[in-house]
């Protein structure tokens, strides 16, 4: 807030520098150049500190001309003919800088800076050293306008504008420039007619015509006689980086891990802490409650009844650390830590986008490389080289022959893939939009493998972290040879076809007849949902004429943000007609719904019975990347320094110059090389945030609070040594995940109760010592594939193409049955953005944008409500209900009925008061019922799925 105070303060400062300066400059009549012995070691007293050359904050230099006239990342003049327009000035006038905690700038200092800034020298110097021009400064522009038709796919007229040297080669029309001349330079002409980029082709080819400035800047360098200057791209060397310090380097996460102490193993480095706060560890869990915990912990679902009693009345002293081996080799332990893995995917089954939410065909196919990757247990490190640089790992294109193990390395490269992507469409596929979907990939990449916000650095220096600017290019750099915002590949052609002769042999004899059926079927689907719309129309306006409706339809083929007003309207009409009940009960229109839905399950069934496609959703290398360059400000027409590939700076010890080399023709190895860098055994971040992610998913809480984010302003780690011997422990057993659950599930410190005594509650409330286990709401795939798995109606079909969702007239979604009528996990789920299934959003399923760390855990009444009034809850309730009644003959001891409800629900026993209030329960709803057995225990049943025993884990 500003003061009167302190507005008077500034106005007399302000008077006081202007007449000291009138009085500098009359008095004095110093040049220009004398003014600068005074100026540049003034500027070195005040701001050399953060701005010489040995230390360039926000990449600015004022220990010389040089430097001041460059400026800094973000492209404004410091210098400028015009005070007010001048960056420096603007800064040093407002009092911005120097900061605050810094010594100031007198009234001398800042009247003599005034005086050399408002010298028409300035502007002169400027003048003159903004006429220099060279070939950096238009290819961007060229790069940006001109190469959709000119460049490394399409060559009209032979022309390929990527290089000075191909400009002047030419084309079949002969050199696009010459050389002294802008007038009688081709590409000149035609962009000043506006023949180029032609007129049709804008849209088609997602290019907008050069602006002005851009169009001057091309005439000053052909003006100049197009001169070419070696320029080298701003790579890491061994020389001291000026844009990251050494103390920036000191951060403790930016330090290689290492074990400390005498402390050996988890209970170790916590009971020392709790020991200093007078606590101690709480006691074990009864066994009970080990085995569900254990269970949802690692397959996400509850035992069965016999699995239960196996390991409840097991007399083994180490029947616990069996009980984790029987889990740890279940198949169903990649569909549950998977599922954590996929939210740092970002995985979902279409592209997300404003206007559309086209489906990923086989986006499911990442999905299952995942899935047996931890069932597998993969080494950390070889499963985050295949996803980053799968393609480079061996050359498929030049193989003998395929082995499965190429096909799932160029699967896993969807990992890159899985970012919201709205270029598909038909107006949302400018540079802009291919920008964002390189920056997803980028800050998939920051925050799930290194937990860093990278993508903070895109359009500035990281305000915390030593996270220059420049090194966010330098990493889009290693991704330019995949993702190339001026070679941009369409969804069609983002998929390889490539398969071990096996398959290929399969789908070629096995689906082309079943092809042709389902094309059959979709031309069919099409007419009846064409059918429909008109069926509903006729209902709700029998006088609207017959032609409006066949305008609707074809309204309904043209982009929203493309029909006109006439056709938005009609298409309003039949929007509002579908919500109309009244019409969506009439016979014609049921009947035609009726025709649709058998319809949709022909094909449903066709599509069942074909093989998977040999497609394949992938990244790969194309071995010719544009040149990159920092964008000032992240706006993708203002570029500025040419950079070449890099990691951040400040994860390096500057004397080993990151480098990469080809692996094979075609190929750059820059990702290659980057996925090696992030799995070296001593790399500061990869394990340390691997392991803390994987005791979040343990406790509920990690050992740094911030999964994404271990930078300057992410949280401390709470038992520091415990995260580091755990990340070395990580990395000496090789990556080895499961090796981490052994460590953790078979610690005392996981096999506590999640009691809170009175000490616990005092000294530890937040249970930041680790006290006590955490009480913890089941996420919404454990509770799906729990009630699915307890009522008996769990399908345990895994992998292949997802299950359908489908969207009722209330906005419900619900998961289509199987083809025996029964549902497989929620991994398996198809994940439309705009469909998540009702039951999974109101438990927090996240919305992928473009990925998720850590999930919300609300408690809103919305989930109590579809707990208690969703159909297809009851309709689990009453499978829970046959499955007790299959284990008694009629009629049925009501205490016997509590006492299996409570054994395949809850995984234990009744306690006396549980046992008779059930009874009492029972007996009450079946006087309720009528007698009716099945629907009173149904009604019981339900009832204890609403439960918070049943809804948590303890």
């Amino acid at each position: 807030m500003i003061t009167p105070a302190s507005q008077m303060q500034k106005l007399v400062r302000y008077l006081v520098c202007g007449l000291i300066s009138i009085v500098v400059s009359v008095a004095c009549g110093q040049e220009l150049q004398d003014l600068e012995t005074q100026i540049l070691p003034l500027l070195a007293a005040r701001c050399g500190e953060c701005h010489s050359s040995s230390v360039q904050k926000g990449a600015l230099d004022l220990s010389s001309m040089v430097g001041i006239r460059r400026g800094g990342e973000s492209g404004e003049p410091l210098l400028a003919a015009q005070l007010e327009d001048s960056r420096l000035w603007q800064v040093i006038e407002s009092g911005e800088m120097p900061p605050e905690e810094k010594p100031q700038l007198t009234a001398d200092e800042i009247a003599r800076l005034r005086v050399w800034l408002v010298s028409g020298a300035v502007a002169h110097e400027m003048a003159t050293a903004a006429s220099a021009v060279n070939q950096h400064d238009v290819l961007p522009i060229v790069l940006l306008r001109c190469t959709t038709c000119h460049g490394a796919r399409t060559q009209d007229g032979d022309l390929d504008l990527r290089t000075p040297e191909s400009m002047l080669r030419g084309g079949k029309s002969g050199p696009a420039l010459v050389a002294g001349d802008a007038d009688a330079s081709p590409m000149i002409q035609r962009i000043e007619t506006e023949a180029c980029p032609p007129r049709e082709e804008l849209l088609k080819s997602f290019v907008r015509r050069p602006s002005a400035a851009e169009l001057d800047m091309l005439r000053r360098w052909i003006i100049a006689g197009a001169p070419v200057v070696e320029v080298a791209p701003d790579i890491a060397t061994t020389e001291p980086d000026p844009l990251v310090s050494d103390a920036d380097r000191q951060h403790w996460a930016f330090q290689p891990a290492r074990r400390s102490g005498s402390d050996n193993s988890i209970d170790d480095f916590i009971e020392r802490k709790l020991n200093k706060a007078g606590l101690s560890f709480s006691p074990e869990a009864d066994r009970d409650t080990l085995i569900r915990r254990a269970y949802l912990d690692l397959i996400g679902m509850p035992p069965d009844a016999r699995e239960r009693k196996r390991w409840h009345d097991a007399e083994d002293s180490d029947w616990y650390p069996q009980l984790i081996e029987h889990l740890l080799a279940s198949p169903h332990y990649g569909e549950r830590w998977g599922r954590y893995w996929l939210d740092v995917a970002g995985y979902a089954n279409s592209e997300g986008g404003i206007s559309a939410d086209p489906i990923r065909k086989v986006a499911w196919k990442y999905r299952d490389y995942v899935i047996a990757a931890f069932n597998s247990d993969k080494p950390y490190d070889r499963f985050l080289v295949e996803q980053i640089a799968g393609d480079e790992l061996v050359d498929y294109e030049n193989a003998t022959e395929i082995t499965e193990d190429m096909v799932q390395n160029l699967v896993a490269t969807g990992f890159l893939r899985m970012g919201i992507d709205q270029t598909g469409s038909r107006t949302m596929n400018y540079v802009p939009e291919r920008l964002g979907v390189i920056e997803d990939a980028i800050r998939v990449l920051g925050s799930g493998v290194l937990g860093l916000t990278l993508e903070c650095a895109r359009c500035h220096s990281h305000k915390y972290d030593a996270i220059p600017q420049r090194d966010y290019y330098r990493l889009k750099a290693i991704f330019q040879g995949a993702l190339d915002e001026h070679d941009w590949l369409t969804f069609k052609e983002r998929y390889l076809r490539v398969a071990t002769e096996q398959r290929r042999l399969q789908v070629e004899t096995h689906n082309p007849p079943k092809q042709k059926l389902l094309k059959q079927l979709e031309a069919r689907h099409k007419q009846s949902v064409a059918d429909l719309q008109l069926a509903i129309l006729r209902q709700y306006d029998p006088e609207q004429s017959e032609a409006n409706r066949q305008a609707t339809l074809a309204a309904l083929k043209i982009a929203d943000n493309n029909r006109s007003q006439t056709q938005r309207i009609l298409v309003e009409k039949l929007q509002q007609a579908e919500l109309d009940l009244r019409v969506q009960e009439s016979q014609p229109v049921l009947a035609a719904q009726m025709k649709l839905a058998q319809l949709e399950s022909e094909m449903l069934d066709v599509e069942r019975a074909m093989e998977p496609p040999l497609e394949i959703r992938a990244l790969w290398d194309r071995g010719d990347p544009s040149p990159t360059y920092v964008l000032r400000r992240g706006e993708h027409d203002k570029p500025g320094s040419l950079v070449g590939p890099g990691v951040p700076s400040v994860l390096t010890d500057v004397q080993t110059p990151w480098q990469y080399t080809a692996p094979f023709p075609g190929k750059t190895g820059r990702r290659l090389a980057l996925a090696r860098w992030l799995t070296r055994p001593d790399h500061p971040l990869t394990a340390r945030v691997m392991v803390n992610r994987i005791w979040f998913h343990h406790f509920g809480r990690g050992l740094v609070g911030t999964l994404e984010n271990f930078g300057v302003q992410g949280a401390r780690p709470s038992h520091p040594e415990l995260l580091d011997w755990l990340a070395v422990e990580f990395t000496e057993s090789g990556w080895s995940i499961k090796h981490m659950h052994r460590l953790i599930m078979n610690s005392q410190t996981y096999r506590q109760s999640s009691h809170s005594g009175k000490e616990q509650a005092e000294r530890d409330p937040q249970n930041q010592l680790w006290s006590r286990m955490q009480l913890r709401r089941l996420d919404a795939e454990a509770l799906r594939d729990s009630l699915l798995s307890v009522s008996g109606r769990l399908e345990d079909t895994p992998g292949g193409a997802p299950d359908r969702v489908v969207v009722d007239r209330d906005g419900l979604v619900s998961v289509q049955p199987t083809a025996n009528g029964n549902w497989r996990r929620s991994v398996y789920l198809q994940f439309r953005r705009t469909e998540i299934p009702t039951m999974m959003d109101a438990f927090d399923y996240p919305e992928m944008g473009p990925n998720c760390l850590t999930r919300n855990v609300s408690i809103v009444s919305p989930q109590a409500l579809l707990m208690m009034n969703n159909e297809h809850i009851y309709t689990l309730a009453g499978g829970l209900a046959d499955r007790v009644l299959t284990l008694h003959d009629e009629p049925c001891d009501p205490g016997l009925l509590v006492d299996a409800v409570y054994d395949i629900a809850l995984s234990r026993m009744p306690q006396p008061q549980e046992r008779k209030l059930g009874i009492d329960a029972l007996r009450q709803f079946q006087h309720d019922w009528m007698g009716n057995t099945r629907s009173a225990l149904t009604t019981y049943c339900h009832t204890l799925l609403n439960s918070a025993a049943f809804c948590y884990v303890d």
